[in-house]
């Protein structure tokens, strides 16, 4: 069956739709997504970011969410490191940072060099109005065919009020658009709600988000020791990996490890 996607930004009534192209025959196999990233756990793998998948990171603030994006991008480009293994062949990775300033990009992107010997496409896009922002992610990944990993760093920035429903909405039918066109997958970060005892990714957005993405990654840190963050399965679409933890050292080299028994707590 060849797949139909549409043109980003056209409009359903100015094509021909052939509604044949959109069905699913039960007789015809359609192969499984490919890993990008796994978490290694008890001698197996599990894959947690697949092709043309949407993916979520979410904490609060200075929780290390930087530095899982440096580990994550360390295994996709090395091909593993303590907890992760990539054995992905179109292992570009673009980074579009709306939050931290140009030096600390520079910063970022000088880490990932040292970590892994690659260049990171890697854009500050403070300020930048949100229409532009999606203009700039498309042209980068028509330029750039071999990316297959796209992390957008903070999500939240691509609309104006995360509370909104329409403009949640429309992000989301955009993130579904280009991941389906360009066949990536787009990890994203965004910050947590914490009311009424309820832990959840950021507002209106946040929820929608939660109901797409095939991973949800926690990250907290660890209140036994500030030193290190807790990474968890917030939600999966598959298996759950245990609970590991996060720090790193004064150069900005990211280490994984497990997550002590005495030190484990639900989040």
């Amino acid at each position: 069956m060849e797949k139909l996607t549409l043109p980003i930004n056209t409009e359903p009534e100015e094509i021909e739709l052939d509604l044949i192209s959109f069905k699913i025959n039960p007789d015809i196999e359609v192969a499984e997504p490919i890993p990008i990233l796994s978490i290694t756990q008890d001698g197996y793998d599990i894959p947690i970011l697949t092709e043309e998948n949407l993916s979520l990171i979410f904490g609060p603030a200075k929780s290390r969410k930087s530095t899982l994006i440096k580990s994550i991008c360390q295994a996709v480009f090395k091909g593993s490191n303590e907890k992760m293994k990539s054995n992905y062949w179109r292992n570009e990775i673009a980074v579009i940072d709306t939050e931290q300033d140009r030096y600390r990009c520079w910063r970022m992107t000088k880490t990932l060099k040292y970590l892994t010997g690659k260049n990171v496409n890697y854009y500050s896009m403070v300020g930048t109005k949100k229409e532009l922002k999606r203009i700039l992610v498309e042209k980068h990944l028509s330029e750039h065919p071999n990316c297959g990993l796209l992390i957008l760093d903070n999500i939240v920035h691509f609309i104006r009020d995360f509370n909104s429903v329409e403009e949640s909405a429309d992000l989301t039918e955009w993130l579904l658009s280009i991941k389906a066109t360009f066949n990536v997958h787009i990890l994203m970060i965004l910050h947590e709600n914490a009311s009424g005892g309820v832990i959840k990714p950021r507002g209106h957005l946040g929820t929608n988000l939660m109901n797409l993405c095939e991973t949800i990654i926690k990250i907290q840190k660890d209140e036994n020791d500030k030193s290190q963050s807790i990474i968890s399965a917030f939600l999966t679409r598959g298996k759950d990996f245990n609970d590991f933890v996060i720090t790193q050292d004064g150069q900005g080299t990211p280490y994984l490890s497990d997550l002590k028994i005495y030190n484990k707590k639900k989040y």
